[in-house]
C-alpha cells in the first residue's frame, strides 16, 4: 500500500496481536499502541487508517477520537468494541463523532481483512491525495508532491509558486513540512534523499541545500530552524 499505514489502538493485546500478524501477512504496514497519539516520526509523512477501541477499561471516549482526528487528520477510521459492552446508542454517537465504520472486536481476521480491502477500494482516491499533499499547520505553505508544487500564500487570496527549487530541496522542504515540530535528523534526510547511496553524502550536503533553500523561500524560510547537534526542524506559526 505504499505510504498507507495502519494504525490499531487498542488496550487488548490479544485482539491486537492478532488483527497485527494478519495485516503484517498482507503485506501492510502497522502500528500497535494503547492510546490516541501513536504518531511515530516514522509515520508522520503516512496516511493512515486507524482503527480505535472504543468502550472498554481505557479505551477511546468521542473527544479522544475528535481530538485524534483533528490532530492526526487519517485518511480513514474505523471503531471497534466488544458486542457486549457496545450499545447501538454509543456506535452511532461514535460515527455521529467522526468514525467512518464499526466493527465487532471478535470479528474474524479473515473477515476484518477482507472488509479492510474492500474499504480502501473505495477511498482510494483520498489516500493518494492524502499521500502527496502536504500543508503546514496555519495552511500558508502548500506542498504537492504528485505534481512537485510549492506554493505559499503572502495575503489572503493571493498565492505565489515557488518554482526554483532543486529536486533535492523540493524533497527536503517536503519532508519538514510532514514532521513539522518535528526535529528530522540530517542522517534521516540523506536516507530518505540518497537511499543506498546515503553513506557516500557528507552530511554537511544537507546544510548547504537547506541553506539555498531557506533563501528561496525568502521570510518564510526562517520556519527552518536548525537544532544544533540534532538537525532541522519546521515550524509553524508567523513568518
Amino acid at each position: 500500500m505504499g505510504e498507507l499505514i495502519f494504525h490499531i489502538i487498542s488496550t487488548d493485546r490479544t485482539i491486537s496481536g492478532r488483527w497485527h500478524k494478519a495485516f503484517l501477512k498482507e503485506g501492510w504496514l502497522v502500528v500497535v499502541d494503547a492510546s490516541c497519539y501513536p504518531l511515530e516520526e516514522s509515520c508522520a509523512d503516512r496516511a493512515g487508517i486507524y482503527l480505535i477501541e472504543i468502550c472498554g477499561p481505557g479505551c477511546a471516549n468521542q473527544e479522544d477520537l475528535k481530538c485524534m482526528l483533528k490532530a492526526h487528520k487519517p485518511v480513514s477510521t474505523l471503531v471497534f468494541g466488544d458486542p457486549q459492552k457496545v450499545p447501538n446508542s454509543q456506535i452511532a454517537a461514535f460515527l455521529d463523532a467522526g468514525a467512518d465504520d464499526f466493527v465487532y472486536k471478535n470479528l474474524d481476521e479473515r473477515i476484518l481483512v477482507a472488509k479492510l480491502k474492500a474499504h480502501m477500494r473505495r477511498i482510494m482516491p483520498a489516500i493518494t491525495e492524502a499521500a502527496a499533499k502536504i500543508a503546514s499547520s496555519s495552511g500558508d505553505i502548500k506542498i504537492d508532491r504528485g505534481r512537485r508544487t510549492v506554493n505559499i500564500e503572502g495575503r489572503p487570496g493571493k498565492c505565489t509558486e515557488i518554482s526554483t527549487l532543486t529536486q533535492k530541496e523540493f524533497d527536503i522542504l517536503a519532508a519538514l513540512v510532514a514532521r513539522e515540530r518535528q526535529v528530522v535528523s540530517r542522517e534521516r534526510m540523506l536516507e530518505d534523499l540518497w537511499g543506498e547511496g546515503a553513506d557516500s553524502v557528507y552530511s554537511e550536503c544537507i546544510d548547504k541545500h537547506i541553506e539555498s533553500l531557506r533563501k528561496k523561500l525568502g521570510t518564510y524560510g526562517r520556519r527552518i530552524k536548525t537544532v544544533y547537534g540534532s538537525g532541522y526542524m519546521f515550524t509553524g506559526g508567523n513568518k
